[in-house]
C-alpha cells in the first residue's frame, strides 16, 4: 500500500530488478515535469539518461480524467504515463513511494483523484516559520499529491514580507519578515511539482498594522478600534490597488487571489473586537452615496470593489464565507470561489438561515475548509478518527445534488511560525498532510490498520519499520498540546522501545525525510525523560 491509496492496481509476486543507481528519462515536456518531481523527491541521487530505468511519457489512450496517471512495472523497467503535468507528477510521486519498499513487484497502478482541488494552508502571518520547514512541509505536500498551496501573507500584524510598493505597511509582530527570495523559493518549489500558490491578503478586517500604518484608515469615531477599516475613505482602494498588484507581480502564475474578507467583529469577546461601520459618518455617507441598505451592502460594496481590482489584473477571486449572509439575497458574483470554513456565531457575523448548503444552492461553489475538521492548530479539529470517515462532501451536511460544487478541501496549519504557542508543526505536519490528502484523493473510509500505519511510516521516514513510532505516541498524529508528548499511559511505556526508536530516527539514512525523524526523535527523547 502506497499513500494516498491508488484506486486501481494489480501487481503479481513476479520480481522488478531494481538497479543499484536510479535512471530517468522523458518523452515531451509534461512528462518532464514528472521525471523533474521524481529527482526532486527520490531518496538517492538519480541520473537523467535517454533510456531510463524509469521513464515518463505522455499517453492519450488513457481515460480523460485530470491528473490520470498510470504506472506499469516490468521485470526490468518502471514506466509512467500521464495526460497532463499534474498526472506525471502524481505518477513519479506514486513511483517513488513504490521504489522505497526495497521489494518492487511487477504489475500496474492506474489512478487519478476523486477531487480536484486538494489544498493546504501554512499560515506566514502570525510569525514566519524557517524556510526549511516550509520547504520541508512542501516537498510533503507533493508526496502527498496535493495540487494546491495557499499562503496566508497578511494578517492583523500586516504583512509577513517587505512590500515594496506600501513600505509604511510593516509588520508589527516581534518576529522576522521574509524577503522576495524566501516566497521566490517557495514559488520555485511549487512549481517543480505542479502546485499552483493562491496568496492571500486581508481585507477588510484584521487590519490593526494597516490602520496604525494609515489611521485616517479608521472608522470617524471617537476612540475607534483597528480591527477594521473604513470603506468610507475613498483612499482605502488606491491602496488595496497597490497591494493586490503587488501580490500578483509576486505570484503572477497564481490562478486566484485570495483576499481574505473574514472575521469583521467579535462582539461577544470582552473587550470585543468592533466594526464601526454603523456609527461612523464617512461610512454613512458612502451608504447614501451608493444606495447601500445597510452595514451587509455595505460588506458586499467592499467585496465587489475588490473583486474588480482582482479582475483587472487578469485573476480569479477567492474569499472566506462567514460575512456572507446567505440566508437573504447576496450580490456577489459566483466567479467568485468561495472558501467555507463556518457558519457565524452571534456576534461574530451573518447566521440566522445561514448553512453551507444555502451556499451551494444560491450557486456558490466551494472548496470546504469546516474547521472542526480541517484545522490542523488544535487537537480537538483533525483527527486520524475524524478523517476515516469524514469528505468534504458530508461535512457540513449538504444535498448530494450540489456535490459538483464542492470542488474539494483544504487543512489549515494556523500559526505556523508561532514556535513558541505551537511547537509541534515539525513533527504533526506530515501524518497530518498525509491522512488528509488519502481522503480527498479517495474519499472512501479507512481503517487504519496495520497496512495503513505501515504506509503511513513509509510516507513519513521512508520506510515502514518507523511504523514502532506511533506505538511510543499512541496515534498517527503526535499530540498537539504544549506539555504532552504522548497519548499512551507512563506505565505503559517501554525504555527499550523508546530508546531503540530515537536510535533510529537520529541514524535515518534517508535523507528526504532526515528532517521530520530528528524532529520525532527530540519528541521521543522528552517522552522518555518523563518515564526515567
Amino acid at each position: 500500500m502506497i499513500l494516498p491509496v491508488p484506486k486501481l492496481y494489480d501487481f503479481s509476486e513476479n520480481i522488478c530488478c531494481v538497479p543499484s543507481v536510479i535512471t530517468v528519462s522523458a518523452i515531451g515536456e509534461q512528462a518532464g515535469r514528472g521525471s523533474d518531481a521524481f529527482c526532486l523527491l527520490f531518496d538517492e541521487a538519480v541520473k537523467v539518461e535517454s533510456d531510463g530505468f524509469v521513464t515518463f511519457a505522455y499517453d492519450s489512450s488513457l481515460e480523460d480524467k485530470p491528473e490520470i496517471y498510470r504506472i506499469a512495472v516490468t521485470a526490468d523497467h518502471i514506466c509512467v504515463t500521464c495526460r497532463d503535468e499534474r498526472g506525471a507528477v502524481n505518477g513519479a510521486v506514486s513511483a517513488v513511494l513504490m521504489l522505497r519498499k526495497g521489494i518492487l513487484k511487477q504489475g500496474t497502478v492506474t489512478d487519478y483523484p476523486s477531487c480536484g482541488y486538494r489544498s493546504g494552508m501554512l499560515d506566514l502571518a502570525r510569525g514566519l516559520p524557517s524556510l526549511a520547514l516550509v520547504e520541508n512541509t512542501v516537498k510533503y505536500m507533493a508526496l502527498a499529491k496535493y495540487n494546491r498551496l495557499h499562503l496566508h501573507l497578511i494578517d492583523s500584524y500586516g504583512p509577513c514580507y517587505a512590500s515594496e510598493a506600501l513600505p509604511r505597511y510593516r509588520f508589527t509582530n516581534p518576529g522576522e519578515v521574509c524577503d522576495r527570495s524566501y516566497l521566490d523559493r517557495i514559488q520555485s518549489l511549487c512549481k517543480q511539482f505542479a502546485i499552483e500558490i493562491i496568496p492571500e491578503i486581508e481585507i477588510p478586517a484584521h487590519a490593526d498594522a494597516l490602520c496604525e500604518a494609515y489611521p485616517e484608515f479608521k472608522c470617524q469615531v471617537e476612540n475607534a478600534q483597528t480591527w477594521t477599516l473604513c470603506p468610507g475613505n475613498d483612499d482605502v482602494w488606491p491602496f488595496f490597488r497597490a497591494l493586490i498588484g503587488e501580490i500578483v507581480e509576486m505570484f503572477p502564475e497564481s490562478e486566484y487571489i485570495h483576499i481574505g474578507t473574514d472575521e469583521l467583529e467579535f462582539r461577544d469577546l470582552k473587550p470585543p473586537l468592533l466594526c464601526h461601520w454603523d456609527e461612523c459618518p464617512r461610512c454613512a455617507a458612502l451608504r447614501q452615496r451608493e444606495g447601500l441598505a445597510d452595514r451587509q451592502a455595505e460588506f458586499y460594496y467592499v467585496v465587489e470593489k475588490a473583486y474588480d481590482i482582482v479582475r483587472s489584473f487578469g485573476k480569479k477571486m477567492m474569499m472566506w464565507n462567514d460575512q456572507i449572509d446567505v440566508a437573504n439575497d447576496v450580490p456577489l458574483s459566483r466567479d467568485i470561489l468561495l472558501q467555507f470554513w463556518r457558519i457565524a456565531s452571534p456576534g461574530r457575523g451573518p447566521y440566522e438561515g445561514c448553512t453551507m448548503e444555502k451556499f451551494l444552492e444560491k450557486g456558490f461553489r466551494i472548496v470546504n475548509a469546516y474547521y472542526p475538521y480541517t484545522y490542523i492548530d488544535l487537537e480537538q479539529y483533525l483527527t486520524p478518527e475524524k478523517m476515516a470517515w469524514w469528505t468534504p462532501y458530508q461535512k457540513p451536511e449538504q444535498l448530494p445534488e450540489y456535490a459538483a460544487q464542492i470542488l474539494g478541501g483544504e487543512t489549515c496549519a494556523w500559526e505556523l511560525g508561532n514556535t513558541a504557542e505551537y511547537p509541534f508543526y515539525a513533527y504533526t505536519l506530515p501524518s497530518t498532510l498525509a491522512l488528509f490528502a488519502d481522503k480527498l484523493w479517495g474519499l472512501g473510509e479507512r481503517e487504519y490498520g496495520e497496512e495503513y500505519r505501515a504506509a503511513l511510516a513509509e510516507f513519513v521516514f521512508g520506510d515502514n519499520s518507523f511504523v514502532k513510532v506511533f506505538d511510543c505516541i499512541g496515534d498517527l498524529i503526535p499530540p498537539r498540546k504544549r506539555g504532552k508528548y504522548t497519548y499512551v499511559p507512563k506505565e505503559e511505556l517501554s525504555s527499550e522501545l523508546l530508546g531503540s526508536c530515537i536510535e533510529r530516527l537520529t541514524h535515518n539514512p534517508n535523507q528526504a525525510c532526515a528532517a521530520v525523524s530528528m524532529s520525532y526523535a527530540a519528541l521521543l527523547e522528552r517522552i522518555l525523560q518523563e518515564i526515567s
